[in-house]
């Protein structure tokens, strides 16, 4: 398990200990097929770490977005998901009436990155872009 032997070396790097609640939020958010809420990584949590506070979680989350090994999301309206970050530049669809999040293929991206350093000179380390709009089922739903 690469991703957990680089966790624990980068919080300890870091300060930090490395403890079991800390170690299953990353790996709750690593084995996700989507996008969780804190809420909804507190709630896998809880067969195994029944006693655990839901603001532990959070404690959690910031200090591994802080660290780059989650990626927070700002869905609008207070609500914030999380993942895992393995994937290269990725952008993000918002379906405006489901809340349906989609991954967005970096080469989407790429023509953005090229143009903000070819015409505006800027070094850009990384794109992440998040499009609103409606999902195709919300579309034919009309």
């Amino acid at each position: 398990m690469p991703h957990c032997i680089h966790a624990r070396h980068l919080l300890r790097e870091h300060g930090y200990r490395v403890t079991p609640q800390r170690l299953m939020v990353l790996e709750v958010i690593r084995t996700a097929d989507h996008h969780l809420t804190a809420e909804e990584i507190h709630s896998a949590m809880q067969e195994r770490y029944p006693g655990v506070d839901l603001s532990t979680v959070y404690r959690a989350l910031r200090l591994f977005v802080r660290l780059g090994l989650v990626e927070q999301r700002e869905l609008g309206g207070g609500r914030r998901v999380y993942e895992w970050r393995t994937h290269p530049d990725h952008g993000h669809f918002l379906c405006e009436r489901c809340g349906r999040l989609e991954h967005l293929e970096g080469a989407l991206l790429e023509p953005l990155r090229l143009a903000l350093e070819r015409a505006h000179g800027y070094q850009v380390h990384r794109v992440e872009a998040t499009v609103l709009g409606v999902c195709p089922a919300c579309r034919n739903a009309s």
